[in-house]
This record gives C-alpha cells, structure tokens and sequence, in this order.
C-alpha cells in the first residue's frame, strides 16, 4: 500500500441530539412485537358480527321484494284487458270554450260542428279594438253564416268567440291560467273530442295524426313553398284523403284551402268540390 488516504466522514464519532421537543425511534431498528399486535381475532370476530347484520338485513329486503312481487301480481290480474279493447273513450265536456280568432284566418269547421252538435250550446262573440271597421263587418257577416244560437235555455257549455287581430294563429283557451291551444289544425283536434258525433278522432291512428300535422305544417308555410306539403297531404287521395271517406283530416285541410285566393292547381278539384258540397249544405 502506498499512502492511506484520511476519512471524510467519521462514524465512530457520538453525536449529540437535542432533547428540546421529542425523539424519534430509529427506523431501522427492527420493530418489536408488541408495537405490531393487530388483534387478529377480535377483528375476525367484528368482521363475523357485520356479516351477521348484512345478511339479515339482505333477509329482510327480500321478503319486501317478494310481498311486492305478489301485490303486482294481483293488480295485474285484475288489469288484464283484450287487445280488442284498446281504444280509450275520451270524454271531454268543458263548461266554456274560448276561441281567440283573428279576421285574417277564420274557422270555417265551426260550421259544420255547430250545425250538426247534439249538445245544447250557447255561443257568443266579441270584437276587440284591435280590429279595423272593415273587417268588423266581415266578422258580421261570417257569424250570421254560421247560423249560431246565442241563447239557450239548458245549454251546458258556452262557445265564445273574441276576434282580435293580434295574432294570425286561432288560439283555444279553457281558463286564464292555462297555456291555450293553438292553430286551426290543433284547435280542430281537441273539438272533435268534444263533438265525437260530428267529427270523428281517432287519436291512436298515427297515420291521421301524420296527416294532421302535414295539414299544421302547410297552414304557416309561405305561398312559394306550398306545393311540397299540398303534394304529400293529397298523395293517395281519390274522393277523400284518407280510407276514402270524409274525416277530420279532410275538415283541417279544406279550412285550410278556404283562407286561399285561389286554389293551386295540385288541388284536386273533385275533392274541393265535395269538401263545398258537404260543409256549405248544412
């Protein structure tokens, strides 16, 4: 060996720790027994009790489950119906209508409806400010056209008609609070249900209800974009639109095609020309 080199650090040395707060074990020490005694059975045997109470409570939900079970089972039974019998009679019968109407946009199947309705109905009509002379005459001569009775001694529901030219849209209100119905095509569904007799509704056929809606669509499309919506609502008719007789579908689009200046030609003239025949013979 040629040199001995001097240490650095020296290990030997004592080293004095301050004993001002606390001292610490020394982790390298090994851990003595009694510092890691985890009382393995008594966690085993809280661990059993635990389980115990699950189980009972898991029990206990089960027979609730079962007591329902038998509960909808009863119900059920008692609910079964045939499939015959599907079809819902809806019977509505308010004491009071209320239709906002604007000049602009009348409602020609009040027509028909009040001429052929078997339910004593008393109908009255106002005109508001908002409305110009001229057509205040106009509004005149269309309820003397609908030949309305506006008194009747045992009449169980009121019509009433307000002309306003606030807005295009024909609005349908049974109480102040509630949100109205609005468009002829809409207001004409709920009145069938009111008048069944006279306008029949079946509101489980979605092909009527489609064919509803074509005719809602088409009353606030613009003239130039007409043509698409006439061409898909006539596209299987022969003398009706729809099973080849006249329903409500056949009623909301000829109030339609009544607020027209003239006809368009995809019209089919033999269908106007029954819906006229039928509507201005009662």
């Amino acid at each position: 060996m040629m040199y001995r080199m001097k240490n650095i650090i020296k290990y030997d040395d004592q080293l004095s720790l301050p004993k001002c707060m606390y001292r610490m074990k020394n982790p390298n020490h090994s851990v003595q027994p009694d510092d890691c005694d985890i009382h393995i059975s008594e966690q085993a045997q809280i661990s059993n009790n635990k389980m115990a109470e699950l189980e009972k409570r898991q029990d206990l939900l089960l027979k609730k489950l079962d007591t329902l079970y038998d509960r909808i089972k009863t119900i059920s039974a008692h609910c079964k119906f045939n499939g015959q019998d599907r079809k819902i009679n809806i019977n509505i019968q308010p004491e009071e209508i209320v239709l906002i109407v604007s000049p602009d946009n009348w409602p020609w199947f009040l027509k028909i409806i009040l001429s052929q309705s078997n339910i004593a109905l008393k109908t009255t009509w106002h005109i508001h400010s908002s409305v110009p002379n001229d057509k205040a005459l106009k509004i005149e001569g269309f309820m003397k056209n609908l030949q309305t009775q506006t008194s009747v001694n045992n009449a169980v529901m009121t019509l009433r008609l307000i002309f306003k030219c606030v807005s295009a849209d024909t609005e349908l209100k049974l109480s102040p609070l509630a949100i109205p119905i609005t468009g002829n095509v809409n207001v004409l569904r709920y009145l069938s249900l009111v008048f069944p007799s006279v306008v029949f509704y079946d509101h489980e056929d979605h092909t009527v209800d489609g064919l509803l809606d074509i005719c809602h669509i088409l009353e606030r499309t613009p003239e130039k974009n007409k043509e698409i919506q006439i061409t898909k609502l006539f596209l299987n008719c022969k003398n009706w639109i729809y099973k080849n007789e006249f329903t409500i579908v056949d009623l909301a689009a000829y109030n339609i095609a009544k607020q027209w200046k003239t006809i368009p030609k995809s019209v089919p003239k033999v269908w106007y020309e029954n819906c006229n025949k039928l509507c201005l013979s009662v």
